[in-house]
């Protein structure tokens, strides 16, 4: 009997220790959840909440440039694109606008899955899923973004004596590109370049106001400009090919009638021949022919310094590689359309006229025309180079008198 309150007061201090165990592990948790949960402290603007992704990204005119590489207003006109055609739709827990702002932070940057999911607290199946929407849907709007080419003589033609009346007739330039490709080891030699880097040989098409009007996607890095030029011409909606119009092309393509090239043996690149007085007709229309054909130079630096994506191998497959290249010349032309005040436009001038001038492949040997080729064709293309060189060189030789 003397030994019950021991016994009590050792339960009641073991109760005790329990309760003030339990009570010390239910702080600790409810802790961890406010500073994880509530307290904690807000992320740096570069890592935002989902939340308000998209109406940081869309507050300020620079961040978004910087970031989506469109302006406020160009966003919302992407954006509008797709809700109009119904391609694109508000989830539950995600708007259209943070499904193209997904796609454009990747593109624009080469972003990572992982990266992107932190930035807008998505999981990367979700990240993954916007993007191929978008690109979708992209694809799908092609025909809307990508114009062929009209019939009237462009105005940068119109307004320079140097090019009218003796390109009136030109409706762009056209020009290949090498865009980094990620291939399987057992094909990567078929797709090594010039320039000893796996790639896609993309063949363009541009207008005066450096937007596209055809792109062709997916040929090898070792494949030629003349032979990716036949399969333009062959394909049933090939390049644009419109009576008695032509293109501007360098010699690395066969003249034809709608392809006119430089006089090969004679310095044609700007870098070249700038700031050297012409001392025959074939010199004076190089000098002119390459200042007007620059403008696909322009384009393509213009599109790859807008999208990272361009400039290092992706990791998707080739396919999707490919869709990628086409779906980035689709967004370029909307900015274009929509920001014509390009701020990249000076920069890659700058480049380019630091830049040396590469020697052309083959230049002792004639480029092969694509097959299929009327021999009269070829005649057409030299006939018209021709009377524009001579009509070229009269005007020039009158005002010198």
């Amino acid at each position: 009997m003397p030994r019950q309150p021991a016994d009590r007061r050792m339960l009641i201090l073991r109760a005790a220790a329990i309760v003030i165990s339990a009570a010390a592990a239910v702080t600790l948790r409810v802790r961890l959840y406010l500073e994880q949960n509530i307290t904690r402290t807000p992320y740096e603007s570069g890592y935002l909440t989902r939340r308000t992704f998209v109406r940081r990204i869309t507050h300020a005119e620079n961040h978004c440039v910087a970031l989506l590489r469109m302006d406020v207003r160009c966003f919302r006109s992407f954006v509008g694109l797709f809700r109009s055609t119904t391609l694109l739709k508000d989830t539950i827990h995600c708007t259209v606008e943070e499904h193209v702002a997904i796609f454009l932070t990747v593109i624009a940057h080469n972003e990572r899955n992982r990266t992107v999911r932190a930035t807008t607290r998505r999981s990367g199946a979700t990240v993954s899923k916007y993007f191929n929407k978008v690109l979708d849907a992209v694809l799908i709007l092609q025909d809307m973004f990508i114009v062929r080419p009209s019939r009237e003589t462009p105005r940068a033609i119109l307004d320079n004596p140097n090019f009218m009346p003796y390109f009136k007739d030109c409706i762009g330039a056209i020009d290949g590109t090498h865009i980094h490709a990620k291939v399987s080891e057992d094909i990567q030699k078929r797709y090594i370049c010039r320039k000893h880097f796996p790639s896609q040989n993309v063949l363009a098409c541009c207008d005066f106001d450096l937007k596209f009007t055809y792109v062709l996607c997916g040929w090898e890095g070792s494949a030629s400009d003349s032979r990716v030029l036949a399969s333009a011409i062959s394909k049933p909606n090939g390049i644009p090919i419109l009576p008695g119009k032509f293109y501007l092309g360098d010699a690395g393509y066969p003249c034809l009638s709608h392809f006119i090239t430089p006089i090969r043996g004679i310095g044609y690149h700007l870098n070249q021949i700038r700031g050297r007085r012409p001392r025959k007709a074939e010199e004076l229309y190089n000098q002119r022919h390459s200042s007007a054909r620059n403008v696909i130079e322009r384009t393509f630096g213009v599109l790859k310094k807008r999208f990272s994506i361009l400039n290092s191998a992706p990791m998707y497959s080739y396919s999707k590689q490919i869709d990628i290249v086409l779906a980035c010349c689709c967004v370029h032309n909307h900015i274009r359309r929509e920001m014509p005040d390009d701020s990249y436009i000076q920069d890659v001038d700058d480049e380019l006229a630091s830049l040396v001038a590469e020697e052309e492949e083959e230049e002792e040997g004639p480029v092969p025309p694509p097959p299929m080729t009327r021999a009269e064709d070829i005649r057409e293309g030299r006939n018209i180079r021709t009377a524009i060189m001579n009509q070229m060189w009269n005007d020039f030789e009158a005002r010198r008198r």
